[in-house]
């Protein structure tokens, strides 16, 4: 875990998984934190898949790309739900083009070893979309260019949620939202 953020206050939870223990984003300490945070994760990231391109051995010479626009678009947001607001039993499905912040934080989390950041897109290294069966460093939702991060999500919603999902219920949320009633299990 990054020096500057074990003395954040790093905890651990029963689960393994570390929380920050964080004040509310507004105050005017946190702010700047998570900002430096932001600006590690938003380097280690674009370095990630800049070694992927230019650094790592390529006998065949192709590239094999990356997403820096999409990481950028989220480094706040995310820097800011890890480090800041998710409790250990959160879950995130992350933009598929954006897994390198993902490693990036797990990595100042000290969830994922050093080493792996070179291994974006290489065999047996870190996927371009984070996968619960590829990635070592805990993905919980797996996400991919076809949509299922959502699908996902809103599935994980409704069967986590206090209404039973039956095909009665299912059939009551597919109405119009002036129909709907939801039956309570």
């Amino acid at each position: 875990m990054d020096d500057a953020i074990r003395s954040f206050g790093a905890t651990v939870s029963a689960q393994g998984r570390q929380a920050l223990p964080l004040p509310p984003t507004s105050d005017p300490e946190t702010i700047p934190i998570l900002e430096t945070i932001a600006q590690r994760v938003l380097w280690l990231s674009t370095y990630m898949i800049h070694y992927a391109n230019k650094v790592r051995p390529n006998p065949d010479g192709m590239k094999v790309g990356g997403h820096q626009a999409s990481c950028a678009s989220v480094v706040s947001l995310m820097t800011a739900l890890y480090f800041a607001m998710l409790r250990p039993q959160d879950h995130v499905a992350v933009k598929p083009h954006a897994s390198p912040v993902l490693h990036a934080i797990q990595y100042l989390l000290g969830r994922l070893p050093q080493h792996m950041l070179t291994t974006l897109r290489d065999f047996g290294g870190l996927q371009a979309y984070p996968s619960r069966t590829k990635d070592p460093d805990g993905v919980t939702i797996a996400t991919g260019s076809v949509g299922l991060g959502a699908a996902a999500t809103i599935f994980g919603a409704l069967a986590t949620s206090p209404w039973s999902v039956t095909p009665r219920s299912m059939r009551a949320m597919s109405q119009r939202p002036w129909e709907r009633r939801v039956p309570m299990a």
